[in-house]
């Protein structure tokens, strides 16, 4: 193997290992510090969505403008 392909192997190896060691970083905060949607929140269920009807008239109140 040329000096060069061997220059440039190492060098790709050496940003395959940054971009692991990066992405288990990123992983790893994430995972830390996002919040777990399967934990109930202040949201009420039963007001987390319009009902059909109050839906249809603001839908048609925007047409109309």
């Amino acid at each position: 193997m040329s000096k060069d392909k061997q220059i440039a192997q190492e060098q790709t190896e050496n940003a395959k290992e940054a971009a692991e060691f990066q992405n288990q970083a990123i992983r790893d905060f994430v995972e830390e510090r996002a919040a777990d949607t399967r934990t109930k929140g202040p949201v009420n269920e039963s007001t987390t969505r319009l009902p059909d009807n109050q839906n249809r008239m603001i839908t048609q109140h925007n047409r109309q403008m």
